[in-house]
């Protein structure tokens, strides 16, 4: 196992661009030389859509987790002052929220007057079908609604709805529910997007789950995920969070999503291992933290270069399935890497952006097969057609964790081009693969 406080050092490298080449002729980018390289390149800006839920205590907390985190929120108004810096360095929004009818309007509208973001936003009340938590009927909820809806408009933020789950409230088990007759009582025009909490144990659950609020119309915002009941291992929410936060990225509906929890009142190394920071100090990054750390961000604007190892788990599109299976991801265990493909299913794929130069003329690749496999090598245009370029053999590596770098010979089209990695037979797994 590898140091994972190795990998807070390796995860601010995540947001630097880095180049391979030098120009040749500046007129004709595809017509450079390929400097061949080991460095990784480690280019994907972070995802808009990607947050916590989570109270920030320490410096430590916003160095590991700000290189990836757009946002945030801590079920209050605002912060502590003194985090007012990290928050402006590391660019993350900072989400206020009206938990209940209690709360604090005018320390919003200061919130709001102070960070004049391109857009802001309210979170309305937390989980008010659940009687341990803001505990409102839909009538309840609406006869003070107006008053948060003042507060959203007079700071022009855009308004979310109160925060549905599975509840506790007699009569409002189904977030569903409570939400249709609550916008029966106030103004849907006022309300932006919906806020959902979901906490299954599977993505094809908890996913299938979300999909039920999408009757409104309205983007959705997953404002507390994890998986719960019944996970036993790391390994298994590790499986759950890269499925889901896979599905999550690539739904147009889904603006925003917010991982339950990074600390808290739990045992960090016990069932449901949703932790994503130790409770060290310093702390470190959980198994579960270096996956949501260094996992895609589906960055569409990232171009690979040739010469450098392209991380495999830095797909800017992949598969997923009507189940939301989807390439799995682990921590790596080769010598080198961050996280690995953690076995490629048939018909499963991965699509990179890459520069392709007229030099080329190898694909190299880094994996580990049980069994005999093959990836295909698609050429993928803008509407998602495939164009097959070459088929690659990878004889098994014996083992799991047995790696071996196999280069075959492959001359694509020179330019610009979305490349896909499609598994055609057998269980592949794969660190990188690069263009020389």
């Amino acid at each position: 196992m590898k140091n994972l406080s190795s990998f807070a050092i390796l995860s601010m490298v995540l947001m630097l661009s880095m180049t391979a080449c030098e120009k040749n002729n500046p007129d004709d980018p595809t017509n450079e030389p390929i400097v061949d390289s080991n460095d990784y390149a480690y280019i994907q800006a972070k995802s808009p859509k990607r947050g916590v839920s989570f109270s920030w205590q320490l410096d430590a907390d916003f160095d590991l987790l700000g290189p990836v985190v757009s946002w945030s929120y801590n079920w209050a108004n605002t912060y502590a002052p003194q985090q007012e810096g990290k928050y402006q360095q590391y660019g993350i929004h900072f989400v206020p929220m009206c938990w209940n009818n209690n709360y604090n309007a005018d320390a919003i509208a200061a919130y709001y007057a102070s960070h004049t973001e391109k857009q802001n936003y309210l979170l309305g009340y937390n989980e008010p079908n659940l009687t341990d938590q803001a505990n409102m009927t839909p009538t309840q909820a609406a006869e003070h609604w107006a008053d948060v809806v003042a507060v959203a408009k007079n700071s022009n933020a855009r308004l979310i709805s109160p925060a549905m789950n599975w509840g506790t409230l007699a009569g409002y088990s189904n977030g569903v529910q409570w939400l249709q007759e609550f916008f029966t009582k106030v103004n849907p025009n006022d309300i932006y997007g919906i806020a959902v909490h979901i906490y299954m144990n599977s993505a094809k659950a908890a996913l299938g789950d979300l999909q039920r609020y999408k009757v409104f119309g309205k983007p959705l915002w997953l404002t507390e995920f994890c998986a719960w009941e019944g996970v036993s291992t790391s390994a298994a929410q590790i499986q759950f969070l890269t499925q889901a936060i896979n599905a999550l990225e690539q739904d147009p509906g889904l603006e925003r999503y917010a991982w339950f929890i990074p600390r808290g009142g739990y045992t960090t190394e016990a069932a449901p291992f949703m932790s994503l920071l130790t409770k060290t100090n310093p702390p470190t990054l959980t198994e579960r933290g270096v996956v949501f750390v260094n996992m895609s961000s589906f960055d569409k604007n990232a171009v690979y270069p040739c010469g450098k190892r392209i991380p495999a788990e830095h797909y800017r599109a992949c598969s997923v399935d009507e189940n939301y299976s989807s390439p799995l991801i682990a921590i790596c265990t080769d010598a080198s890497g961050i996280l690995q493909i953690d076995g490629l299913a048939l018909n499963q794929w991965m699509d990179y952006k890459v520069q392709v130069v007229k030099a080329v003329k190898h694909f190299q690749i880094r994996y580990a097969a049980t069994r005999d496999s093959q990836i295909t090598i698609y050429r993928v245009d803008d509407n998602g057609n495939e164009t097959p370029l070459q088929a690659v053999n990878l004889p098994t590596t014996g083992g799991k964790s047995n790696w071996t770098t196999l280069s075959v010979d492959f001359t694509p089209e020179a330019g610009i081009q979305v490349l896909r990695l499609k598994c055609t037979d057998g269980l592949p797994r794969i660190n990188w693969f690069k263009l020389n």
